[in-house]
């Protein structure tokens, strides 16, 4: 039993962290690795060297830094396939892309945190610089704030006491307060705005995805430059969001 307990505690140190690598830091040495997560570099060699044999992590030979390995383009295949990413879900998103001249992409939730999976860009000169894989955490900006928003009320409150742990009470208390009440705001309308959230100058617009249970599972957002995106702008994208939003809603309902 004693054996067990460890067993799944190292495979819980192992995987968070595997969790560590995002697209904002795609590479880490094991020293690194050692002081973000409190571990001694031996233990962390023995991880990394570990994933690195079954393909989870690759070693850079010149650098001796680890990265993401070739598994993990693999599971995102067949992710990929199983949702049909690269078929109907793809068009949908180029085609308001091209109608409304914006960046269109799609989120999931994973966790306390949303993903995006699909990006269409705009055909714009100036454009977002939103890749897929890149994860954001759901309490700024519109594509989390919309997932947040319809999350069960526990859980809600668990990420939002989690994101102000850090500041002093007060202004913690503050902060949350202001969030539902944003929040909240956001369930009854059924969408979200956000303006110079999470980028500055940057304008989004986000829709809610259900699953088959009603549950919320993702997002659709487009977004683009405050210049672009006036008032007016965010009114002519809100049908074809909407629309958008009910497409995708369907197509992933039969695979989730």
């Amino acid at each position: 039993m004693q054996g067990q307990i460890m067993s799944l505690k190292t495979l819980n140190i192992s995987l968070e962290l595997l969790s560590r690598f995002s697209a904002e830091r795609f590479s880490w040495g094991v020293r690194e690795m050692s002081a973000e997560m409190g571990l001694s570099p031996s233990a962390v060699q023995r991880i990394m060297s570990t994933f690195a044999k079954q393909g989870f992590l690759r070693q850079q030979t010149e650098t001796r830094r680890y990265e993401l390995g070739v598994r993990f383009w693999e599971y995102g295949l067949l992710f990929r396939d199983r949702l049909q990413l690269s078929d109907a879900p793809a068009i949908w998103l180029r085609e308001v892309a091209t109608e409304q001249g914006e960046t269109v992409y799609l989120n999931f939730l994973d966790g306390h945190t949303s993903v995006c999976v699909q990006v269409a860009d705009s055909t714009e000169h100036v454009q977002l610089n939103i890749k897929p894989g890149e994860r954001t955490s759901l309490h700024a900006g519109s594509r989390g704030k919309v997932m947040l928003a319809f999350l069960p009320t526990q859980m809600r409150n668990l990420i939002l006491e989690e994101t102000f742990v850090s500041l002093p009470m007060d202004e913690a208390r503050q902060r949350r307060s202001s969030l539902h009440a944003d929040l909240d705001s956001v369930h009854e309308q059924g969408f979200c705005v956000s303006r110079s959230e999470r980028l500055k100058d940057v304008v989004g617009l986000s829709f809610p995805l259900f699953d088959a249970r009603s549950i919320v599972m993702g997002s659709v957002t487009i977004g683009g430059p405050g210049a672009r995106m006036t008032d007016e702008k965010l009114q002519a994208c809100m049908s074809p969001m909407r629309q958008l939003a009910e497409q995708l809603q369907r197509h992933f309902r039969k695979f989730l």
